[in-house]
C-alpha cells in the first residue's frame, strides 16, 4: 500500500488570483517542472485547486528537499491514494501510522475534507469512524483534537480518496516569473541578497549587477558576491549575474567631490548605469537592499536626492525591516555565512568618513558638473561583464578547484 509516490500541492495566494489563476498555476507546474528536469519519471497534473506530483523509484526526500524552495506552494504533502470506499480508507490509515517509529505517548486526530458530496460519510461521520479505527488498533496513541503530534487528513475528492499523515511548509508567495523582472544591486553584504530573495518569493525573475573596483576590491570581494546569486538561484532559474566596472567612476568621485557627498554621487552613478542595463535587458525595475536609517544614503532626504536620476521604480523591500529580522532570514535561507566572508565591496571601500545625511540637490549638482557622467556611463556599461550563474555554481567551482590540486 506504501510504495506509490504522490504528492499534493497546494497553492494558498493563487487561489485568490480570480480570472488569471490559470496563468499562475502554469508558471508553477513550468517551474516544478524546470526544477525536476535532472529527475525522471515525474509527472505534474495541474487543476484548479490543486496540483499532483507523481512519480517512481526517486525518495520522497529528493522531491521534498526540491519543493522547499519553489515560491508559489502554500504547503504540500505526501498523499496516499485508495477507492472511494471506507474499507480501503481503512486499511491505508494503518498502514500510515504502522511506519511511524515513535507512538507511545502521542497524540493524533482525523481531519477529514469532502470534494465529492455523494459519498456515503460525511465529515463528522468519517473523521470519528477512522478516528475509533486508529484508536482500536494503536492504543498506546491518544487523542487530541487542538495540538495533535500526527494529522491524518483524509481527502475524499471525485476521482478517490487521500490520505496523508505528515504536512510541509511551502514558501508561499507567487510563482517565479509571474511579476516582471528586476535588477537586483548586488553588494556582498547581507541586505541586498535578503532584498532579492524577497523579490523572488513574490515572483519577480531577477538579474544581479554588482558594481566592481578592482584593484581597491579583491578577486575574493567578486566571488562572494557570485556565491550569493548562486544561493539565489536555488529558489528560482538561472541568475544573469552583471560585473559593472566602478573603478573609474569612483576614482573620478574621489577627485572631483568633497568626501561628504562622494557616497551620494556614487549612489546616483550606480543609478544611471542600472537604468541603461535595465534598458538593455528589457526589465522593469531596480531592487535594493536599502533599510530606512540604516545608513547615511538610507535617509529619506539621501533617497529623494539619489532618486532624482531616474524614473524607474525602486523597489526596497527591507525599507522598514529591523535588522536583526534581517539576520534571521539570512541565516535561514544559506546567504548569512557567505555575506560575512571578510572581503570588502567598493561601497566599503570607497566609504566616506563623515558622509552628509541631508544632502542638497543643488550641491550634488555642482559636483556632479566636474564628472564627464555620459562619458563614464557609456564606458561602464561596454564594458560590463555577463555571466549566468545557477545553484549548482558552489559545486562547479569546488570541482574546478580540486582538478587543480
Amino acid at each position: 500500500m506504501l510504495e506509490h509516490r504522490q504528492i499534493l500541492i497546494h497553492y494558498g495566494e493563487l487561489s485568490t488570483k480570480g480570472r488569471n489563476k490559470k496563468m499562475f498555476i502554469q508558471k508553477l507546474a513550468e517551474h516544478i517542472r524546470f526544477k525536476t528536469r535532472h529527475l525522471t519519471q515525474i509527472k505534474i497534473y495541474a487543476n484548479h485547486d490543486f496540483m499532483h506530483l507523481k512519480w517512481h523509484e526517486i525518495p520522497y526526500e529528493a522531491i521534498i528537499d526540491i519543493l522547499r524552495y519553489i515560491p508559489g506552494i502554500s504547503r504540500f504533502e505526501p498523499v496516499y491514494p485508495v477507492e472511494k470506499n471506507i474499507d480501503a480508507i481503512k486499511v491505508q490509515a494503518k498502514a500510515l501510522f504502522e511506519q511511524l517509529e515513535d507512538r507511545v505517548g502521542k497524540t493524533y486526530r482525523v481531519v477529514a475534507k469532502r470534494s465529492d458530496k455523494t459519498f456515503e460519510y460525511d465529515t463528522m461521520q468519517l473523521q470519528r469512524e477512522i478516528g475509533f479505527h486508529i484508536g482500536n488498533i494503536f492504543p498506546e496513541l491518544e487523542v487530541d483534537l487542538k495540538q495533535a503530534d500526527y494529522k491524518l487528513t483524509v481527502s475524499v475528492q471525485v476521482d478517490r480518496a487521500y490520505l496523508s499523515l505528515v504536512s510541509y511548509a511551502g514558501l508561499g508567495g507567487l510563482p517565479y516569473g509571474t511579476s516582471g523582472k528586476g535588477m537586483l544591486m548586488l553588494s556582498g553584504g547581507i541586505d541586498s541578497p535578503i532584498a532579492g530573495y524577497l523579490m523572488m518569493k513574490r515572483g519577480m525573475a531577477i538579474e544581479a549587477v554588482h558594481f566592481s573596483s578592482p584593484p581597491y576590491t579583491s578577486p575574493q570581494a567578486l566571488q562572494k558576491t557570485k556565491k550569493l546569486a548562486a544561493q539565489l538561484a536555488k529558489y528560482g532559474r538561472e541568475i544573469l549575474f552583471h560585473e559593472v566596472p566602478f573603478t573609474k567612476i569612483q576614482e573620478a568621485i574621489k577627485a572631483n567631490v568633497h568626501d561628504d557627498l562622494s557616497m551620494t554621487v556614487m549612489r546616483r552613478m550606480m543609478l544611471r548605469i542600472m537604468d541603461a542595463l535595465l534598458e538593455r535587458q528589457e526589465a522593469h525595475a531596480i531592487i535594493t537592499g536599502e533599510s530606512l536609517g540604516q545608513v547615511a544614503s538610507q535617509t529619506l532626504k539621501s533617497m529623494n536626492v539619489i532618486n532624482e536620476v531616474t524614473s524607474t521604480p525602486i523597489l526596497r523591500p527591507l525599507i522598514a525591516t529591523d535588522k536583526n529580522d534581517i539576520i534571521d532570514l539570512a541565516e535561514k535561507i544559506g546567504t548569512f555565512a557567505i555575506s560575512n566572508e571578510p572581503y570588502e565591496d567598493c561601497c566599503t571601500v570607497f566609504a566616506p568618513k563623515s558622509p552628509r545625511t541631508q544632502p542638497k540637490l543643488t550641491s550634488v549638482e555642482e559636483m556632479e558638473a566636474a564628472l564627464s557622467i555620459d562619458e563614464l556611463v557609456k564606458e561602464a556599461v561596454a564594458n560590463t561583464i555577463t555571466e549566468s550563474i545557477d545553484a549548482q555554481y558552489l559545486a562547479k567551482q569546488q570541482t574546478k578547484f580540486s582538478s587543480l590540486l
